[in-house]
């Protein structure tokens, strides 16, 4: 089994991320869309910052519907989809939240990148590749399916 962390802004290209690494998966999967934010410097923004709560507002009715959608494409490998967010400025808090989640491997599209939700949004990717665990870039695994197609025909 391997758990697999897709940073979103929690729109389709997410999903399509996720049904890249499904596609290609031989073994069971679980899935962890998440997005990063910073935490704010200012003792006055910790003090009085709901902002915990409200990023699951970010994530739109269409986006849950498509998560119920690749639960049942891919019933028999998908184990389950959770949806998280990283708080945090260090590279060791954000370490320390990939081994809470036992994630394996983080995947993303290079193409589609990965758009920030609002001005708390980290820039991920420069994270993501300090991070010690293999970043996969699905439009890698797209474009070996359609050259594999392709050159069969």
């Amino acid at each position: 089994m391997k758990t697999v962390m897709i940073p979103t802004d929690f729109t389709k290209e997410g999903i399509q991320v996720a049904e890249a690494i499904l596609r290609d998966a031989n073994e069971d999967v679980k899935i962890i869309f998440t997005h990063l934010f910073h935490v704010a410097d200012d003792i006055q923004d910790l003090l009085f910052s709901g902002s915990r709560e409200k990023e699951y507002e970010l994530v739109s009715e269409q986006f849950w519907g498509d998560c119920k959608m690749l639960k049942r494409m891919f019933a028999e490998n998908l184990l389950s989809i959770r949806i998280d967010f990283f708080y945090g400025n260090k590279l060791a808090s954000f370490k320390n939240f990939l081994e809470y989640h036992e994630i394996n491997f983080i995947a993303y599209s290079e193409s589609y990148g990965i758009p920030k939700l609002n001005k708390s949004s980290l820039d991920a990717l420069p994270v993501l590749k300090k991070c010690g665990l293999p970043v996969i870039n699905t439009d890698l695994i797209n474009i070996s399916a359609f050259s594999e197609t392709v050159d069969a025909q």
